[in-house]
């Protein structure tokens, strides 16, 4: 690699030093080293234990194949870590509501969620997956809603499904 200047050159190293720190977490097979900035002895040795694992030249030295194989492990490690991305169901706003009738995909999912927050709490009961607000889901969201504190009115606003959905990740954090 070519540097421009000695702080282009030690920022490298530093990237290199992380990547190959952050692997020794996951795989306990590339030596923690200390982010020095610096090239030395125990650098070359974790870029050498890297190129052994990944069946490149183990010459200790960073080159073309070595930088691209680094960066791709470590992109790899890193989405197969990630946690996964929150997605919105109902609109963002505070108005927004879900009344009996309505047949939308959302529905299964709330189905989804009264299901197993329904295994902690037995009032609440087991429901259809219909996709439709149908009475049974209805009873069971105003039921939801009394046993939370909410107004039980049976409608869906966002801190009735808030809390519904609150209560579903603390019952699946215990079969964790």
């Amino acid at each position: 690699m070519a540097y421009y200047s000695l702080e282009e050159q030690r920022n490298a190293i530093l990237e290199i030093q992380r990547i190959l720190r952050d692997l020794d977490y996951f795989e306990n097979e590339v030596a923690r080293i200390r982010l020095s900035g610096e090239y030395d002895a125990e650098t070359r040795e974790g870029v050498r234990k890297f190129q052994e694992k990944y069946d490149l030249p183990a010459t200790g030295i960073v080159d073309h194949t070595t930088w691209q194989v680094l960066q791709a492990v470590e992109k790899a490690r890193r989405e197969a870590t990630q946690l996964a991305r929150a997605i919105y169901l109902l609109p963002r706003s505070p108005e927004y509501s879900i009344e009996p009738g309505v047949r939308d995909d959302v529905i299964y999912v709330i189905q989804h969620l009264l299901n197993t927050v329904g295994q902690e709490y037995d009032s609440i009961g087991n429901i259809e997956f219909s996709g439709i607000y149908d009475e049974n889901t209805q009873n069971a969201i105003k039921e939801f809603q009394r046993i939370n504190l909410l107004e039980g009115n049976g409608i869906i606003d966002p801190s009735t499904f808030n809390r519904l959905a609150a209560e579903y990740e603390r019952i699946n954090s215990y079969n964790e």
